[in-house]
């Protein structure tokens, strides 16, 4: 995981709270793509590229593509939250 992660630019919707992305995520049965996880996370798609190139954010690629496992980013984005001190994504 890059240095970054306990910092990351991102901003889960409002009224969403940490809560529901971490159900949406874990109620997911198929891989997500850049853009659909880049919305529920309230960045860019290339943000999201960004991060899965500097080792941010746990990813898998089939063929060319970038996917992202949800159950992953769930764990991801939960160590995230404990290691950070405040309100790192803008919850």
């Amino acid at each position: 995981m890059g240095t970054a992660a306990t910092r990351l630019p991102i901003a889960i919707r409002p009224g969403s709270g940490i809560n529901r992305v971490l159900q949406t995520l874990e109620s997911r049965d198929s891989a997500l793509r850049a853009r659909d996880l880049a919305k529920l996370l309230g960045v860019t798609r290339q943000h999201i590229y960004k991060m899965a190139a500097a080792g941010d954010i746990p990813f898998f690629r089939v063929g060319s593509a970038v996917r992202f496992d949800p159950g992953d980013v769930a764990g991801w984005l939960q160590r995230v939250c404990s290691r950070s001190s405040g309100n790192p994504i803008g919850l």
